[in-house]
């Protein structure tokens, strides 16, 4: 029985050589390799910060030497500007300081002119409604009036007495036709102030006159109808001399009848009546 043969040492010397050439290689396992070529891409990663971080001083320089050169250029600029300055002449610098003295220098301005006063001249009417009722039976000699403007007065298109202008007044005569046989009922207003508003006032004249119907024989038979009826109440209280009495009580009876129910003028308040201006009157535009 035959034993196969152990195989050869010169079979086996080539695959010795081959490892110790590898060996010598420098041949590392798996493991080696990616631990190398990990560091190796570390170190290409920190050279390429520092190059980056270079490049960034680099022009952080270059701006901040942009901006000194800057500076300089303003400097310069300003020091040419003062040197220029200080060669003009004299005349120069006082025309200009006085060119900016009179640009800062307010102009004086003039007032305007005050518009001139419209004249409302004389025999001018004026359209009033009474303010104060006026009464020939109520109303005194002396009471103050008033009445109030119904319509502008205009005095070369522009409006010299506005619509709600004040007109006062006194009444300087009163005539009753309850108090005076067979007279004739009158009452006259002189009105002597005129007030736009109540900050302003103008003296000026006008007048108003209103009169009323005599009622004449009318107070005639009302006295001798009042003697009459006097009479017959005389004899119904004395004796024989009561129809004299009577007949005096009678008259003056009659009298006072007739003085309590004569015409009158009446001029409620709101009445509208004309007034004349007898003077020419200044108002203000």
């Amino acid at each position: 029985m035959t034993h196969p043969k152990a195989p050869s040492k010169l079979v086996l010397l080539p695959a010795a050589l081959a490892a110790l050439m590898l060996a010598a290689c420098g041949g590392s396992t798996p493991e080696e390799k990616a631990a190398e070529e990990t560091a190796a891409e570390a170190e290409k990663a920190a050279d390429e910060l520092t190059a980056k971080e270079e490049e960034l001083a680099k022009r952080e320089a270059e701006l901040a030497l942009k901006e000194k050169e800057a500076e300089l250029a303003q400097r310069e600029a300003a020091l040419t500007s003062k040197e220029q300055t200080a060669k003009k002449p004299a005349s120069t610098t006082k025309s200009t300081a006085a060119a900016t003295t009179a640009a800062t220098t307010p102009v004086k301005t003039q007032p305007a002119a005050a518009p001139k006063p419209l004249i409302v001249p004389a025999g001018t009417r004026l359209s009033a409604e009474m303010v104060t009722p006026v009464s020939t039976k109520t109303t005194r000699k002396g009471d103050r009036v008033e009445a109030r403007v119904v319509s502008d007065v205009m005095v070369d298109g522009k409006r010299a007495i506005p619509t709600g202008t004040i007109l006062s007044g006194t009444v300087t005569e009163r005539v009753s036709g309850s108090n005076e046989i067979g007279a004739t009922p009158k009452i006259a207003i002189a009105f002597d102030t005129l007030a736009p508003d109540a900050d302003h006032a103008v003296s000026m004249s006008a007048s108003l006159v209103q009169t009323g119907k005599s009622e004449g024989g009318k107070d005639t038979a009302k006295i001798a109808g009042g003697a009459v009826a006097g009479a017959v109440i005389g004899h119904q209280v004395s004796s024989d001399k009561g129809a004299v009495i009577g007949g005096l009580l009678g008259a003056a009876a009659g009298t006072a009848a007739a003085k309590n129910t004569g015409n009158e003028v009446e001029l409620p308040a709101g009445t509208v009546v004309s007034v004349t201006l007898d003077n020419a009157v200044e108002m203000k535009p």
